[in-house]
């Protein structure tokens, strides 16, 4: 059972079986569409699976289709962000306490400094934060890191922070459009693994085989593809009736 994690209680028991994985899915736009998956047992990690899907997606849908890459904080290394940039996609990758020198350096500049951009974004008011001239880290080869701080303030009072990396400059992407596509990380975890979770019950696969385990993700992820297809196709013929309706 290479894909199995046990997971023990307290006491060391074996009281049941975890399976990971990684997944791709288009985001960005009306349609939020999973493309394919990677499996990685104990002894892989995230980011080497991540790389491996990486390259199939480039190999099964060529670069043109993609145009940049957006992933959480565990894929921000060095061999991950390489593998995009050989597949000539940019990435837009989460900024955590994994990388703490980068994440200090932001922290120290961008706090002593106004925002260098607010806007509304629906009901919430946005402040920006970007520079792209931070250094890279020691084994990450690019030129100079592009770090973007937003802080988004929500009319209950709540502020949600967060900082990002890119090798997306600013002569090519704006600060507006960088956090729109920073913020479209979220349509992975609300539209994908939860969708995956609560409606197909993804979290809960009886079998331990490898092969097993594979071919239920991706006939899940079939099922789920239909189901989101056509729940937009509903959703533009009910929206083309009430154009008619107004005309």
């Amino acid at each position: 059972m290479p894909l199995c994690r046990p997971h023990r209680n307290a006491e060391k028991e074996i009281t049941g079986y975890r399976h990971h994985f990684v997944l791709a899915s288009v985001v960005g736009g009306d349609l939020i569409l999973p493309v394919d998956v990677e499996p990685y047992g104990p002894g892989d990690s995230e980011y080497r699976a991540g790389q491996r899907l990486l390259a199939r997606v480039r190999q099964n849908l060529g670069a043109r289709f993609i145009s940049y890459v957006v992933v959480d904080g565990e894929f921000a290394t060095a061999p991950f962000l390489h593998a995009a940039g050989k597949a000539g996609w940019p990435v837009v990758a989460r900024l955590k306490e994994n990388l703490p020198e980068l994440l200090r350096a932001a922290e120290k500049r961008f706090r002593s400094q106004p925002p260098a951009l607010e806007f509304r974004d629906g009901t919430d008011r946005v402040e920006i934060w970007d520079a792209d001239d931070f250094d890279p880290w020691e084994s990450l080869q690019w030129e100079t890191v592009r770090v973007l701080r937003y802080r988004q303030h929500k009319p209950d009072g709540d502020v949600v922070e967060a900082y990002w990396l890119t090798d997306l400059s600013s002569r090519r992407i704006s600060r507006r459009c960088l956090y729109h596509m920073a913020k479209s990380r979220w349509h992975i975890e609300n539209e994908g693994f939860d969708d995956a979770k609560n409606r197909y019950g993804l979290e809960h696969i009886r079998h331990h085989h490898e092969r097993s385990l594979l071919i239920v993700w991706l006939l899940t992820c079939l099922a789920w593809k239909i189901r989101v297809v056509n729940q937009n196709e509903a959703t533009r013929k009910v929206r083309r009736r009430a154009k008619l309706v107004m005309s």
